[in-house]
């Protein structure tokens, strides 16, 4: 009896082993780790309280019945008042009643649904291709009028080769009128004549 005893608590031990050695086998491999529930990863929010969404686009017809579309990177939905949308990495597609397109881009902007209004601000650049490029650090946009109004320093380049820097700007009339303010310096350039070639 002794002899059967002893040899059950031999196997016994022999299973122990051979069970820790294919345990430590595992721990080492890591098999372990994949099988164990893995913690949940929280999803980054910008603004926590607010409602955010990727790529944000906000479209329309302004009163010329020209199309545009305000587009950015992402928009989140102010708490309190929800008609304000704020922008990250802006930007705006417009179109005049002739048909020119022109862009504006920022680094922030905030949309206001209900007034049709588009402030923006860091790096600033509007641009009507081959026309002219405007930058500025601030703007206001009346998207229903096409209305554009900065009260920071501006620096306009032409398509012509004229500059324009001065501290303020206005635009109006769907484009055709473009107003420099407070300290304003210009340069412009033409193509020399040739002559008539007599002396």
């Amino acid at each position: 009896m002794r002899t059967a005893s002893l040899s059950r608590v031999l196997s016994w031990l022999a299973a122990v082993v051979g069970v820790g050695f294919v345990v430590t086998f595992l721990v080492q491999a890591g098999l372990f780790q994949s099988l164990l529930p893995r913690p949940e990863v929280a999803i980054p929010v910008v603004q926590p309280n607010h409602i955010t969404a990727e790529s944000s686009t906000v479209t329309g017809v302004d009163r010329q019945r020209q199309p545009y579309e305000v587009k950015a990177k992402r928009g989140w939905q102010d708490e309190k008042t929800p008609n304000l949308v704020y922008l990250e990495l802006p930007e705006g597609h417009f179109r005049r009643g002739g048909g020119a397109q022109y862009t504006i881009t920022a680094q922030k902007g905030r949309y206001d649904t209900r007034a049709k209004s588009l402030d923006l601000e860091g790096d600033v650049v509007l641009a009507q291709q081959d026309r002219f490029t405007v930058r500025m650090q601030s703007a206001n946009i009346a998207v229903d009028d096409k209305k554009l109004v900065s009260n920071s320093k501006v620096e306009a380049r032409f398509g012509t080769g004229g500059t324009v820097d001065a501290n303020a700007m206005q635009i109006t009339d769907d484009g055709d009128r473009i107003l420099f303010l407070n300290g304003v310096r210009a340069r412009f350039t033409a193509d020399p004549g040739k002559g008539d070639m007599k002396p």
